[in-house]
């Protein structure tokens, strides 16, 4: 494979969560900057938290719907003693598989699609009606998920348990300065949220000329869903939506468009 040494790439997370996916494409030669535009606030203590954990013993399942949901409620188990074996555990997609095996969390659903979508399905084909359903997750999480359970009859309860906030400018000060300095060639958003907050941190005011010529990837179809409606394309989304399936999309993509061999 001929090297990516002059490519850049800026993906909306830090380097700890992300260099060791990213280093195929790091040993070819490729500039990545970490651009991570979301802080993750945890919600350890709340009269919400309180009641859904006194009732834990109740439920049938338990959703993940992201690896940062895995990590803070692994936090929270540990803290109050909650024991997750006694609940069939779903992951919305492998990274959340893989954060839930990091924990030694034993993960009893894997949708074969790794998207809310995905995991509907999957949950489709099994008794929904009046099972108690736990999903832990972000204040910003989108309801679709709870809706479509509702009509397979589950009864769902979404427990807020980390809200994500602008990150602040000046903990990406160099970063920033680097981005405005050139042109990047690709862009990896891993979130709705991360795809809007970097346009607040750029001061983007028109997208389509902001991206004009750079590669947009997203990391799964809820963010591509979000790019679009911005009236920008996005070119590469990646089959399993992770950050390797980012890596793996990404070198694939410029191996076809750009004939490396």
């Amino acid at each position: 494979m001929k090297s990516f040494k002059n490519k850049s790439l800026l993906i909306t997370k830090n380097r700890q969560e992300a260099e060791k996916s990213l280093m195929g494409l790091i040993d070819a030669g490729m500039e990545i900057i970490y651009f991570p535009t979301i802080k993750i606030i945890p919600i350890l203590d709340s009269p919400a938290l309180n009641e859904t954990l006194s009732i834990f013993d109740e439920f049938d399942t338990l959703i993940f719907t992201s690896a940062n949901a895995v990590d803070i409620f692994n936090n929270i188990a540990e803290e109050r003693q909650i024991e997750l074996s006694k609940v069939k555990i779903a992951a919305i997609g492998k990274s959340t598989e893989e954060k839930c095996k990091y924990y030694e969390i034993n993960v009893d659903i894997l949708p074969d699609e790794f998207s809310a979508k995905g995991l509907i399905e999957k949950l489709s084909k099994t008794d929904l009606i009046d099972k108690k359903v736990l999903i832990p997750g972000s204040s910003l999480s989108r309801n679709d998920l709870e809706k479509s359970l509702e009509k397979l009859g589950a009864q769902v309860t979404c427990t807020p348990i980390y809200d994500v906030i602008l990150n602040d400018k000046d903990n990406l000060h160099d970063e920033i300065k680097k981005v405005g300095r050139k042109h990047l060639d690709i862009f990896a958003f891993t979130s709705p949220s991360s795809f809007e907050n970097f346009i607040e941190i750029m001061n983007v005011n028109d997208v389509n000329e902001y991206f004009d010529k750079s590669t947009i990837c997203a990391i799964g179809t809820t963010t591509e869903e979000a790019i679009r409606k911005q009236g920008l394309t996005v070119n590469i989304v990646p089959q399993v939506f992770s950050l390797q399936g980012i890596a793996d999309a990404i070198k694939k993509y410029f191996l076809i468009t750009a004939n490396m061999v």
